[in-house]
């Protein structure tokens, strides 16, 4: 389970998964060293984590981000326990949205400051797929059309001291028609633009980690 806890990228994984340590510049093992003592620098693993060090982390994560960690593992003993205890600590809610291409770019949109790329939440009674197709057009004004999911993000967000979990269906789309493309206003996107692949990269330097993530898992299936 990947998820953004305030944009932090945390990572859940099984004992059985593949794992290459060389990866992560910091290792603990958990019944070693409890939260408060880790490093939280570059990248970490922390071995033979339990629910209770896993709720300390959200808990931290929520309150502040740490500007230094580029990214946080936790391996547990049971993947599908604990996938279970992080939805339980949260309201649960789901979204869906889209990486548009055409001639070479893809659709980006800037709102509250970042570069970011169309999404909403889904409606009742409606598919991620059907979901993802209506905020691409309701927010800049872009007919698309479905090629298939490129991945989905899980990431946490606070609003009226309420805790919640977004989970968000991501879809590859061909742009069919961008003729009236605008921003919509109401939903503070000030801008809508055709990126080049250079330019995306550009500007996810100062995008979201979740967004960023995204992009790696599209350009991983897709040549623009």
């Amino acid at each position: 389970m990947k998820l953004f806890v305030n944009d932090t990228p945390v990572e859940i994984l099984g004992k059985d998964k593949p794992l290459d340590e060389g990866h992560y510049e910091y290792t603990f093992d958990a019944r070693m060293h409890n939260f408060s003592s880790i490093k939280l620098k570059d990248d970490v693993l922390v071995n033979n984590a339990s629910k209770a060090y896993i709720k300390d982390c959200l808990d931290y994560f929520n309150k502040q981000k740490v500007k230094k960690l580029d990214s946080i593992t936790f391996v547990v003993p049971d993947i599908n326990q604990a996938k279970d205890f992080v939805k339980s600590q949260y309201l649960v809610i789901e979204a869906a949205g889209g990486v548009v291409r055409k001639d070479h770019k893809v659709l980006m949109i800037y709102r509250l400051k970042k570069w970011d790329l169309p999404k909403g939440k889904i409606e009742k009674r409606e598919t991620p797929l059907v979901g993802a197709l209506r905020e691409v057009e309701e927010e800049c004004s872009v007919k698309a059309e479905p090629i298939r999911e490129v991945c989905h993000t899980w990431h946490t967000y606070t609003r009226n001291k309420k805790k919640y979990l977004k989970k968000t269906y991501w879809y590859a789309m061909d742009c069919v028609d961008d003729s009236q493309m605008k921003a919509q206003i109401e939903e503070k996107i000030e801008a809508v633009k055709w990126m080049s692949e250079a330019e995306v990269k550009e500007v996810l330097y100062e995008s979201y980690f979740s967004i960023r993530y995204v992009f790696r898992e599209y350009y991983k299936q897709f040549s623009i």
